[in-house]
């Protein structure tokens, strides 16, 4: 595993930050260490205060670890005031080429300042000519080279001279452009333009995200455009998620790569959990639990609120000669019906995620009751008519109807049917292999 320093401040909210980019260092597979240059008083409503960490300190921390730690690249953010900036670039000199992304800022979103003005001066003499990629926004770019920049043409030819200051690659990045946001890439030999979509809400920390990413790819191996163009795409998938933390839901809203990845994972596992208790029923082969309607058997993400977040089988589960028939692998979205039987259910008793339907019998229900299963019946004649005409409707009243009024979560929930409906068992479990065990314990 690769370990990656960052050296910027530390923001309580953890928006932005060093505790933004070890989130991001982690969700790319790299360790991340830090060493924090000053303590960002902030919220979602932006800075309040700075209080710079004692310089000994802050040099105390980048000695062990360039003492005990094996450093494969460093990413630096709010550097604040030149005694900072030349313990950085005497530690940078000795890393040997390791990659090296800068991100110079210059002030919060809010306008509070987050560098001296003799910070600025030492950090272009001292750390740009050690850097391997800088990502200076529109501002801190025209900062470095004492150009406004309003154009893309003039974002193109401040990309041009900040090479000249010494990084082996720039990023301008072109959030506050007229326009389709563009952000430009520029190596020393080619210019590279990558527009991105306008995201409407402020978020805050963009600037430490990307170029933690940055930081990460380049640490991999990624040559500089390769890396650029991951961390384009990484920005753009992490900044659909975005969310907030403040209890009016007001201020910044926060992103975080984590969030994608752990969603992927979240979902191949429910997928995977699918996959394996398909396994377990072809062995068990309960063709006589397949009711008329056929079988299914459902698996929500954790926190599903929508159809979309519940995976099932499509085309539901029959037999055919004797032998259980699956018509297809897993997927979400798969199945509006016992989608909205486990999200009637997590509304009251969220770690209930999985459902599953089989033939009525009563001595199904009389064993389950034996077993001491909790099991609760509703009266689908009870079902008011204009939610009998309302497609998913009356499943969700009735669920509501029962599951509000209990303090323990039933097992099995069971109808004797109506006109056109045909009476099911539903079984509920913590997942499909649960479900298929307390199925597998009723049957005749």
């Amino acid at each position: 595993m690769k370990n990656i320093l960052t050296i910027a401040g530390y923001d309580p909210s953890s928006g932005a930050g060093v505790t933004r980019d070890l989130d991001t260092f982690f969700s790319l597979g790299c360790h991340g260490l830090s060493a924090p240059t000053c303590f960002v008083v902030q919220g979602p409503q932006g800075v309040r205060d700075i209080h710079p960490i004692p310089l000994d300190q802050f040099a105390s921390m980048l000695k062990v670890i360039e003492e005990e730690v094996a450093i494969d690249g460093v990413k630096i953010g709010v550097v604040w005031d030149v005694p900072y900036i030349e313990i950085i670039s005497g530690f940078l000199k000795k890393l040997k080429g390791k990659p090296v992304a800068v991100d110079p800022i210059y002030a919060a979103k809010n306008g509070r300042r987050l560098i001296t003005e003799e910070g600025l001066k030492c950090l272009i003499k001292e750390i740009l000519p050690l850097t391997t990629l800088l990502t200076p926004n529109l501002e801190e770019a025209s900062l470095l080279t004492g150009k406004k920049i309003k154009t893309l043409d003039e974002a193109k030819n401040c990309a041009r001279e900040l090479v000249r200051l010494g990084p082996r690659a720039v990023v301008v990045k072109g959030g506050h452009l007229t326009g389709k946001p563009v952000d430009v890439f520029f190596d020393g030999k080619e210019i590279f333009l990558q527009e991105k979509p306008r995201v409407k809400q402020q978020i805050h920390g963009t600037g430490c995200l990307f170029s933690s990413l940055l930081a990460a790819f380049l640490t991999n191996g990624y040559p500089l455009k390769e890396a650029f163009l991951a961390a384009e795409k990484e920005m753009e998938q992490a900044l659909e998620k975005n969310y907030s933390i403040s209890g009016a839901g007001g201020g910044y809203f926060y992103s975080s790569p984590s969030l994608i990845k752990a969603g992927l994972a979240e979902r191949w596992q429910v997928l995977e959990m699918l996959r394996q208790a398909a396994e377990r029923l072809r062995e068990l082969n309960p063709v006589e639990l397949i009711p008329e309607v056929q079988m299914n058997l459902g698996y929500a993400l954790p926190q599903a609120e929508k159809v979309e977040e519940v995976a099932a089988f499509p085309g539901r589960i029959s037999h055919s000669q004797g032998k259980i028939l699956f018509k297809g692998e897993p997927q979400f979205g798969a199945s509006s019906h016992v989608a909205r039987l486990i999200l009637a259910m997590m509304k009251y008793f969220p770690y209930l995620r999985a459902c599953g339907n089989i033939r009525y019998d009563q001595a199904y229900v009389e064993k389950a009751k034996k077993k001491n299963f909790k099991v609760v019946f509703f009266d689908r004649k009870k079902e008011p008519a204009r939610l009998k005409r309302a497609e998913g409707k009356s499943l969700d009243f009735l669920m509501a109807s029962i599951l509000k009024k209990m303090d323990q979560p039933p097992d099995f929930i069971y109808d004797r049917g109506d006109v056109g409906k045909e009476p099911i068992i539903r079984c509920f479990g913590r997942d499909p292999l649960e479900l298929l065990e307390k199925i597998e314990k009723i049957r005749l």
